[in-house]
């Protein structure tokens, strides 16, 4: 069934807080433009327009509750698939269902879980899939398998490794999984997420299958490889 936007925005990418990358989910945060009738407060799944391609997204229309008590609307976008610098470029953002008001959270973390199954609705509500194999993971139950076997992954090992594997077609640098999994600037300090895809390969070793999921982009990053 061929979904239909209730409603539609365009704009210009602002500088926002910076704190939407700290949680795992960059955003962009968008100046409509001038005399736009913002529609009702909440989250919205959405498709992306940016210079001829488009993309998939969450996107958040009100305050942010968890994040500071600023009552100003304002109008916050996710993309699946995507980790590029945004600012200053022009976006139309199609809005289709609203899924959810505008929620406060006690904790970063559990607004991280909240989008992510917001994404997950995206994704089902627009037919996209994750990758099934080899690897399976389902963040909700914090549970990767490999083919039939479940895997025990520490909770940074394996926050790592969805981002990879939630945003398959997409190379992350280092700094961006450093902010993203540990949740603070990264001022040029990414050791951790090194040592962490090191641990990631040495547990997927034993596993023939398990062997080139997380791709080396040389003076990059890593992208999900399976």
């Amino acid at each position: 069934m061929e979904h239909k936007p209730a409603f539609s925005l365009a704009g210009t990418v602002v500088h926002g807080r910076g704190i939407g990358k700290l949680v795992g989910m960059p955003t962009a945060n968008l100046e409509p433009v001038p005399g736009t009738l913002l529609p009702p407060v909440g989250v919205y799944l959405t498709r992306i327009l940016l210079e001829g391609r488009e993309y998939l997204g969450v996107t958040n229309v009100g305050s942010r509750p968890t994040i500071d008590r600023d009552p100003e609307v304002t109008v916050e976008t996710h993309l699946l698939n995507f980790s590029g610098d945004l600012y200053g470029r022009e976006l139309k953002i199609l809005l289709y269902e609203r899924l959810r008001s505008p929620l406060r959270f006690p904790d970063f973390s559990q607004l991280l879980d909240q989008i992510r199954r917001d994404c997950d609705t995206a994704r089902k509500f627009f037919g996209v899939s994750l990758p099934c194999y080899p690897l399976f993971m389902d963040a909700q139950r914090h549970l990767a398998k490999l083919g039939e076997t479940e895997l025990s992954f520490s909770p940074k090992e394996f926050d790592l490794l969805y981002l990879l594997y939630s945003n398959p077609d997409t190379a992350f640098t280092q700094v961006q999984l450093y902010e993203a999994v540990w949740h603070q600037p990264a001022n040029g300090f990414c050791h951790p997420v090194e040592n962490t895809v090191f641990q990631i390969r040495k547990r997927l070793r034993p596993y023939p299958q398990g062997k080139g999921l997380i791709r080396t982009i040389p003076r990059y990053g890593y992208k999900y490889g399976g």
